[in-house]
């Protein structure tokens, strides 16, 4: 058997030292290169989407758009519908859009993509707070369409029912009505809260834009009774009873009447006290004065 001299046996060391040496330096090269990488990106994003703002631009139609365009359109833009397409020769595309989904702050945005129809990375703060959401409903939710029909979301990716029931209904301007009662988790606690009706969620919103606190100012304190523009009663023991009043305004769409809430019924404030409100007038009042 060979017996290496010390001067081989240095060699040795040497080249695996080098070795590992080289190894460690093409990795963090590579580490950088992509940080670098990522960071040029987003900064070629926002300045192509500057371009194509600043630039002349012809309105064409939406399937004029990139096929894959369908990769957002499936995605976070799953609940946007498409108003106006507008194309920057050699640039890209701005692309108007509106939404039915009603947990974002505005109904109107806009988004850019490229000619290849990559959605670009848009860092404008403007534009990215009228997409910004607040809070997320609690799925499943429904939808009364037009023509009286119901539509049930179960995930957010069933956004895309209500695109399609436009695309086949292309003459139809009148928008999806949202059944109340929903269930919505807000962002800034993650706490559940229930949205009664419109008004609810009209005062979540503003606390949104205002930077208040989302929460509710008050909830009712269960069990409550609603009487139906047909005269039945729904009596609502927890908060999954509220379903049971959805359910009602799913199985009767022509209703032009909302169901009214039987008084007196107790009310709990954001603080934990607990009031009792003898009628509509002070109910209304109530709510009022959270806006104060």
């Amino acid at each position: 058997m060979r017996t290496l001299n010390l001067k081989e046996t240095t060699s040795k060391s040497s080249f695996l030292l080098l070795a590992i040496s080289t190894f460690i330096l093409s990795l963090f090269l590579f580490t950088s290169c992509s940080e670098s990488e990522s960071i040029d990106g987003l900064q070629d994003d926002t300045t192509l989407i500057e371009k194509i703002e600043s630039a002349s631009k012809i309105t064409v139609s939406d399937t004029d758009l990139p096929t894959s365009t369908s990769i957002a359109f499936n995605g976070d833009l799953a609940d946007s519908f498409v108003t106006n397409v507008e194309l920057a020769s050699g640039l890209g595309y701005k692309v108007a859009i509106e939404t039915d989904n009603e947990a974002r702050e505005e109904s109107k945005s806009d988004v850019f993509f490229t000619l290849q129809g990559r959605q670009l990375n848009d860092t404008n703060e403007r534009r990215a707070k009228k997409r910004r959401k607040c809070f997320e409903f609690v799925f499943p939710i429904d939808f009364i369409m037009p023509d009286d029909t119901t539509i049930t979301l179960s995930a957010k990716e069933d956004w895309t029912l209500i695109r399609a029931w436009y695309q086949e209904n292309p003459d139809t301007r009148e928008r999806a009505q949202l059944v109340f009662p929903v269930d919505i988790i807000l962002k800034e606690d993650g706490s559940t809260q229930t949205l009664i009706d419109r008004d609810d969620l009209i005062a979540v919103k503003q606390n949104c834009r205002a930077g208040k606190d989302k929460r509710k100012c008050f909830k009712l304190v269960l069990p409550v009774t609603f009487t139906m523009p047909d005269a039945s009663i729904i009596e609502v023991n927890e908060r999954d009873d509220f379903k049971l009043v959805r359910e009602w305004y799913k199985d009767n769409p022509n209703a032009t009447e909302k169901g009214s809430l039987n008084f007196p019924v107790d009310v709990e404030y954001r603080d934990g006290t607990v009031a009792t409100i003898e009628d509509q007038t002070a109910y209304d009042a109530a709510k009022e004065s959270c806006r104060d």
